[in-house]
């Protein structure tokens, strides 16, 4: 509970994102133009005011609250969002808008309030805005985590760079924790699933992706990560991948990649998939096949080629023409001699 804690104080944080031709990247010696603070409520679990860690009560109507103050004397308008919690492939919990939605959760975050809503405030201006969540009526299981997310739609000017001139937008996350009683999210048993496992490309390399699937209302770190992939049959490792500290977002799923740097080659394969954590050990064995069009595909994708390499008909139709040419050898050669002695 302490590092979940930890985690949580951790996302009210300001983010500098640069925008040039539709890519973002980080953006040094910036700041945000707008602070926010939480309006912390009576029933909030913990010392901590830098989030919302909250015990609900079924069919309650519970708001949360932002105190937003601009930092300028010019107008500015912010985009609230109300966001839920979801895993990234790097196995690390994102709050981000429209996230990845998984089919094991029976309530989302933002099932419960208004998805968007638009802040706008005078030069020095000091709102209060509020975000109502309707608690179903029969309660849930669990923990429901996510956040409020709020982006300046106002983009200001950066540095720049290479003599391109970057444009900053900044984003601030509020963290936000439900559950009905103290030891909801205790409760609930830890599991993890091996979903399906593919031929794909994560981080511009080709590989294996194997996904692992959250389908419980609760969330964990410290997850190590060992897997490995074989020839069908084989003891021999073509790829393998070894991560320590991911952690998983309540009812969520994430890729994770053993990848390679060198074309792909189908085939059937088989992966070796350990999962050890805190709260269990998972041990995953799949078979799994790559076709020949599907690797070339990827290889295409990742401008790979495979090393050239005859199928196995061609050896055979080679060691039959060779079997065959030996054979008439032998034959022209006992002809010859017989001839010889005649």
């Amino acid at each position: 509970m302490k590092q979940m804690k930890t985690w949580l104080a951790a996302l009210i944080a300001v983010v500098g994102l640069g925008l040039v031709q539709g890519h973002l990247v980080h953006a040094a010696n910036t700041g945000a133009q707008y602070t926010v603070s939480p309006v912390i409520p009576e029933n909030h679990r913990t010392g901590v005011s830098s989030y919302f860690d909250l015990v609900v009560k079924p069919g309650t109507t519970q708001p949360l609250t932002l105190a937003v103050t601009n930092q300028t004397s010019s107008p500015r308008h912010l985009r609230l969002s109300l966001t839920t919690a979801y895993t990234q492939s790097n196995g690390m919990i994102a709050y981000k808008p429209n996230g990845p939605k998984d089919p094991s959760a029976q309530y989302r975050l933002t099932d419960l309030g208004q998805p968007t809503q638009t802040v706008d405030l005078a030069g020095g201006q000091t709102k209060q805005v509020t975000v109502n969540l309707k608690i179903p009526a029969q309660g849930f299981k669990g923990v429901l985590l996510g956040s409020l997310y709020l982006v300046d739609t106002q983009k200001t000017n950066g540095d720049t760079s290479g003599g391109v001139k970057f444009k900053n937008q900044f984003a601030t996350v509020v963290g936000v924790q439900l559950q009905t009683s103290d030891t909801a999210m205790d409760q609930v048993k830890k599991e993890l699933q091996l979903t399906g496992v593919s031929a794909g490309i994560q981080n511009g390399k080709p590989g294996v992706i194997a996904t692992v699937q959250n389908p419980t209302p609760t969330f964990w770190g410290k997850m190590r990560l060992q897997a490995k992939v074989t020839k069908r049959n084989s003891s021999a490792v073509v790829m393998k991948r070894t991560v320590n500290g991911f952690t998983v977002a309540p009812n969520s799923h994430f890729d994770y990649g053993i990848l390679q740097n060198k074309a792909l080659d189908p085939g059937d394969y088989s992966l070796d998939l350990l999962i050890t954590g805190p709260h269990g050990r998972w041990h995953f064995k799949r078979n799994f096949s790559i076709l020949a069009a599907e690797a070339d595909k990827i290889n295409r994708t990742v401008h790979m080629k495979r090393a050239f390499s005859l199928p196995w008909w061609a050896w055979l139709l080679i060691g039959i023409a060779s079997v065959g040419l030996l054979w008439l050898i032998v034959t022209l050669i006992r002809r010859h001699q017989q001839h010889k002695t005649a």
